[in-house]
């Protein structure tokens, strides 16, 4: 949940790696990069849904193939002639000095949601899990695979 579009990719990319119950070491080196995911329009769908599935994608395919473990992330959301696409600002440390409780095989599109919630509309919370939303606000739901 975040008050912006850009908000909810953020928290999704840092909740889809505490999702994992990292534990870090003490003392870290932090990198710092841009990272940037592109869906063309000629591949097909460039929905929100789809740019944020891509975006989690890059997110863990990152953590687990070039061992960047997310750390903190600013991203913009652009669309050009040809497409639309994530530019992240990102920090992040070696994920080979992580362990993991969890190991996430893949981020899947199935039951998954990215909803605008309107001004004074409100969606019911889960009960010690979630809190209720009250709009205006974005929230998304993503299904792992692990």
């Amino acid at each position: 949940m975040a008050p912006s579009i850009e908000g909810v990719f953020e928290e999704a990319a840092l909740g889809l790696l505490e999702a994992m119950t990292p534990s870090m070491p003490e003392e870290v080196v932090v990198g710092t990069g841009e990272w940037r995911v592109h869906l063309h329009e000629r591949d097909g769908d460039t929905g929100n849904d789809v740019l944020l599935l891509a975006w989690l994608d890059e997110v863990l395919f990152r953590a687990q193939h070039d061992h960047r473990w997310l750390i903190e992330v600013s991203l913009s959301l652009h669309t050009d002639e040809h497409g639309r696409s994530v530019r992240a600002a990102v920090s992040y440390v070696d994920g080979r000095t992580i362990r993991r409780s969890v190991e996430i095989k893949a981020v899947t599109s199935h039951s998954m949601m990215l909803n605008f919630v309107e001004p004074g509309e409100h969606m019911p919370g889960i009960e010690g899990a979630v809190p209720e939303l009250i709009g205006p606000a974005w929230c998304a739901d993503v299904l792992l695979d692990v």
